[in-house]
């Protein structure tokens, strides 16, 4: 499958019939009840026949859903001038951290400019472990109840990457914890708020939700309230992706795809504009940043030789948003 670089912006999507899509059921993950091992199996044929999949019954509650969309609508409806934007804009912490404004975020394909607006954050630590890490630290806006919820649901969200990043791990034959015991403090595990206001333009070359990229991580875990999001399948297809199938979609990062040497692959997406308004909310699964992934030696043989060359996780999305940088800057 395309990496970012290489897929294509403006190439027509198509509806998918609902009953090809994989929907997972996780509760044996969660309730005790066994049968991982045909989630794994499931797992495996979703990953290589479909290219991503949607899964429901996990451990996040409805509630912490809820409370979260709640207080991110709260916070994307307030001014761009006003206090509670401006005190988190993402200036003041690298541009990695906290809003996002609008027509902001980088240029995944030349020439195209994102009509949205995010507010990001990573693993809530002390300032001592920020400043060990060298990693900047969460920045809040003083809304009530704004930090509690999204806390929340990324403590519960996480929880359910950890489930999944264990199935992962089998997949890529190694051990349960073999991804998880390398997702630490340092991982740059990023929640990303997402607010996409209706837009009846036409998408075209420059005007576009969010153009056509990969994720740099291991996976992404997705939450949509509309429809709008448009993947790539197994063939490299554009599906238009429903938003009521299971609770959250899934789809596979470049970290995936290197440690299997391109046996797994990550899956493409793009946001078209839409009439209506929605939001998503984003959780990308990574490694700890000084972890460098290649291709595992099982996925390495004469007749495939490694595709791929090491790189640590953060060197690998330095190296993405850089080049997404410079796209935008030229656009403008």
């Amino acid at each position: 499958m395309p990496a970012t670089r290489d897929l294509e912006q403006s190439a027509p999507s198509k509806a998918v019939a609902r009953d090809r899509i994989p929907v997972i059921d996780l509760a044996p993950l969660f309730n005790g009840t066994g049968r991982v091992g045909s989630l794994t199996a499931r797992i495996r044929e979703a990953s290589l026949e479909t290219g991503f999949f949607y899964v429901k019954n996990t451990c996040v509650e409805d509630r912490v859903i809820i409370n979260a969309l709640d207080v991110m609508k709260t916070f994307f409806d307030s001014p761009d001038e006003g206090h509670d934007k401006q005190s988190v804009h993402n200036e003041l912490a690298g541009g990695m951290k906290g809003w996002g404004p609008m027509f902001g975020e980088p240029a995944y394909q030349k020439g195209t400019v994102a009509h949205m607006e995010s507010f990001d954050f990573g693993q809530q630590l002390s300032e001592s472990e920020y400043k060990a890490l060298g990693i900047e630290p969460n920045i809040w806006p003083d809304l009530p109840g704004f930090r509690k919820a999204m806390l929340d649901y990324y403590k519960n969200v996480t929880r359910l990457g950890r489930a999944l990043g264990m199935i992962f791990s089998e997949i890529l034959g190694e051990t349960p914890d073999f991804i998880n015991a390398r997702s630490g403090p340092s991982a740059p595990r990023t929640m990303r708020m997402l607010h996409y206001p209706a837009n009846d333009t036409p998408a075209d070359s420059r005007n576009v939700g969010i153009s056509a990229h990969t994720d740099f991580e291991c996976f992404t875990i997705l939450f949509q309230t509309a429809p709008g999001l448009e993947l790539t399948n197994a063939s490299g297809q554009w599906c238009q992706a429903p938003c009521d199938l299971g609770t959250f979609t899934i789809m596979l990062g470049d970290m995936t795809e290197r440690f299997s040497n391109g046996y797994l692959k990550a899956t493409g997406h793009r946001v078209a504009n839409s009439p209506w308004t929605r939001y998503s909310m984003v959780l990308f699964f990574a490694v700890d940043g000084d972890y460098c992934v290649q291709p595992l030696p099982r996925f390495v043989t004469g007749e495939r030789p490694a595709a791929y060359r090491p790189v640590t996780q953060s060197e690998h999305i330095e190296y993405e948003l850089q080049r997404a940088s410079s796209n935008r800057v030229e656009a403008d």
